[in-house]
């Protein structure tokens, strides 16, 4: 497990750079997730999983095997929710810890580590599984035994895992005070099982034209202060979107720019939804769906969760090459998820698809292609079927 994990993570992952400031801003409140205490406060990307709410659907249960083949079955059979808490630092690079919550069996973690041949080092209350030969930069594997008896298990290099756990001692009040991050997480993790809010639009996820957003040289298009993704699996299976803005003309220009990227050879993430989502704007936001089809959304969701990181191992086929996705730096905002609905209200504009605000009922699904390039004779598309999950 441990050996597949350092070949997923690798690479995403680098030393959190935690002031002592930071730690004694950041406050947590028993209203909160105990999970959240592992969080980085200026955390700049925020993703949550309920994996018990997965396993009420077949299709729910397709994506949590895609988390398992990524983080090993033993480990996430003993899960129920996961956190991801990243942040990049001034130079550049990206530092994720992944903080699992669930029933965890000390002694079937320690059986588990030894058995790949890990290395137990201690640290104040941690007991961090260090793979055989891993650098302090490379993924480990920790856990941590609460007051209350309660043990959260925690991935990430060693610094970041270290610096998680004394943010955990932190007597605080509430993390959602000190950054909109965690208060729209917690509005979307009422309704969705899957769900990731971030500070901005991370690059390579829209068309390039949002990054004129955030260039200091362009102040009069306004700023995207947010982003926010819902999964549902269940009722109305779909994938649910908000672009938070400065204003309601920046949500205007947002939304004609990626109409006018549809017609375009531009790739980015959000290119291969841009024929099922639907939309329109809701003040300064820009609100979209796109339905998802029973019995084919992990083929459809996974793709989207690696995107942002997450610890999801999908069919190499089915990701679209994209380039590494790197998070801009922070801008505050207060807009809360919570009260803005995928229905009424919302004052839709002309899309590259119906301008309709709710989740429509899903379509027979399209035929799809694998595009292969540097042949002999050119490119050349041959049709793709998903194997069965």
């Amino acid at each position: 497990m441990l050996r597949r994990l350092i070949r997923k993570i690798r690479g995403l992952v680098a030393l959190i750079a935690l002031s002592v400031s930071a730690m004694e801003a950041a406050t947590i409140g028993a209203s909160e997730p105990m999970a959240w205490r592992f969080a980085h406060p200026e955390a700049q990307v925020l993703a949550g999983v309920d994996f018990r709410r997965l396993a009420e659907t077949a299709d729910g249960k397709q994506i949590r095997a895609q988390f398992a083949a990524a983080l090993g079955g033993p480990l996430l059979d003993q899960a129920e929710r996961l956190l991801m808490s990243s942040v990049v630092d001034s130079g550049g690079k990206r530092s994720d810890v992944l903080i699992l919550s669930g029933s965890f069996s000390l002694a079937q973690l320690r059986k588990m580590a030894m058995q790949e041949g890990a290395k137990m080092v201690p640290y104040k209350g941690l007991e961090i599984a260090a793979p055989s030969g891993a650098k302090a930069g490379d993924p480990h594997l920790a856990w941590i035994t609460g007051p209350g008896g309660g043990t959260t298990v925690l991935i990430g290099t060693r610094p970041a895992i270290q610096a998680a756990a004394e943010r955990s001692k932190a007597h605080v009040e509430s993390l959602a005070s000190v950054n909109p991050l965690f208060a729209r997480g917690r509005g979307l993790t009422a309704e969705y099982p899957i769900w990731v809010s971030c500070d901005s639009v991370p690059q390579g996820f829209g068309p390039k034209s949002f990054d004129q957003f955030a260039e200091s040289d362009q102040v009069d298009l306004g700023q995207l202060e947010g982003f926010d993704v819902g999964v549902a699996v269940a009722k109305d299976p779909g994938v649910h979107m908000w672009v938070w803005t400065s204003n309601e003309a920046t949500s205007g220009e947002a939304l004609k720019r990626l109409q006018a990227s549809s017609n375009g050879k531009e790739r980015f993430v959000l290119s291969t939804w841009l024929s099922d989502l639907k939309g329109g704007l809701d003040g300064n936001a820009m609100v979209m769906a796109a339905p998802l089809v029973m019995g084919k959304m992990a083929s459809r969701v996974g793709p989207l969760l690696a995107a942002f990181a997450l610890p999801v191992d999908v069919k190499p086929e089915a990701v679209v090459a994209e380039p590494a996705l790197a998070v801009r730096a922070k801008v505050e905002s207060n807009v809360p998820v919570s009260g803005v609905a995928m229905t009424g209200g919302a004052k839709t504009v002309p899309v590259p698809v119906p301008p309709v605000v709710a989740v429509a009922r899903p379509e027979p699904p399209k035929k799809m292609f694998v595009r292969i390039e540097g042949l002999d004779d050119g490119m050349k598309d041959i049709p793709y079927t998903a194997k069965p999950q």
